[in-house]
Parts: C-alpha cells; sequence; structure tokens
C-alpha cells in the first residue's frame, strides 16, 4: 500500500518504505548481502515466482539499490551488485535480524549471526557515532527541519505531545511502584 498523505514526502521513513518498504526486496537485499548476485542464485534461495523476481530486480535497479551488469552476452545474463546505496541497507537487515530473534523466536536453531572471520557470535546494536554511545527510541525524537511545511510542524507537535503524556504516565507509575514498594518495607519492618 502507497501512503499518500501530505506529508509523506517530507519523511525519510516514508519513503525508505515506498523504496524498499515490501518483505521480497527485504529479502532479496539479505541475500544480496551474502553474496548471490544473479537471477537464478536469488530465485532458488528465496522461492519466488520469476515474475516478482524481474519485477522487484528492476525496480531495484531503477532505485539505485542494484547495479546490473552483463556477465554472458549470449545469451544475456546479467548480475545484480548492491551499490552504495544498497550497501547502506545492511543496519536495516541487521536490526530486523536481530528483532526477529527477540520477538519472534521459533524452537529449531536454524540461523546464526556471526563474524565473517572470526566465526564468533555477533549481537548488532544502533548506535550514535555523533555522541559515542548507543542509542535506543527513547533517546530521540523528530524536529522539523527548515523547510518543514505547517503540517509537518503540526505532527511533530503532535507526536512529543503523546510522546511526554506517555513519559508522565510511566514516571507516575514508576513513582506509584516505587512508593507501593516503600510502603511494603515498611510495612515488612513494622510486623518484624
Amino acid at each position: 500500500m502507497k501512503v499518500t498523505y501530505d506529508i509523506s514526502s517530507f519523511c525519510p521513513v516514508a519513503r525508505a518504505l515506498d523504496c524498499v518498504g515490501d518483505s521480497w526486496t527485504l529479502l532479496i537485499l539479505r541475500d544480496a548481502m551474502q553474496g548471490a548476485r544473479r537471477f537464478d542464485e536469488f530465485q532458488r534461495g528465496l522461492g519466488i515466482a520469476s515474475s516478482m523476481l524481474t519485477r522487484r530486480l528492476d525496480r531495484m535497479v531503477t532505485n539505485e539499490l542494484f547495479e546490473k551488469r552483463c556477465y554472458q552476452q549470449h545469451p544475456p545474463r546479467y548480475e545484480y551488485h548492491l551499490t552504495a546505496k544498497g550497501h547502506d541497507l545492511a543496519p536495516v537487515i541487521l536490526m530486523l535480524y536481530r528483532w526477529g530473534e527477540d520477538h519472534l523466536p521459533i524452537e529449531a536453531d536454524g540461523f546464526h549471526l556471526v563474524d565473517r572471520q572470526t566465526l564468533e557470535p555477533v549481537d548488532p546494536i544502533l548506535y550514535d557515532r555523533h555522541h559515542d554511545r548507543p542509542l535506543s527510541p527513547g533517546d530521540v525524537r523528530l524536529a522539523p527541519g527548515p523547510d518543514a511545511s505547517p503540517a509537518v510542524h503540526a505532527r511533530v507537535e503532535r507526536m512529543q505531545k503523546a510522546f511526554d503524556r506517555g513519559a508522565s504516565s510511566n514516571s507516575q507509575t514508576a513513582a506509584a511502584k516505587a512508593s507501593g514498594q516503600l510502603a511494603d518495607a515498611a510495612s515488612d519492618s513494622i510486623n518484624d
């Protein structure tokens, strides 16, 4: 489904999803990052229909995620090489892997994410290189840019108010819980 509301063009998330927002595209990128280059490698690895794979690869070339290179003249055959733009999606794939492991586990142990050279397990994190620290969603918020429309300003303000409401109710819950724990501790000490 294509996002069509007014401010979607300002939002990097909406623009990114317009480019890579279906599961086949992300799975093709995953396989490309593991070395797949040729049509038959993608098709065999994914079990995707030829027509669907052709459409996805064409779109990914148009969106400059892949560069198409001829490796055989007769009949013409092509390889699909990740561009810098395609390579820059690696953190997205890694974080999806981690999210899937953490939140959608299965009993079977079919894959591990390991360092390519040492074969030691890795645990990807989101990292802020400007402040030299791990980053979590609670550490960031959207702010309007210099070209932001009134709709963007209104959306950012609504989102900040919603966040502030959630933060204050979370702190109230934490305070109530702490207060309850103090009362329990006081009750325990009185009864001892």
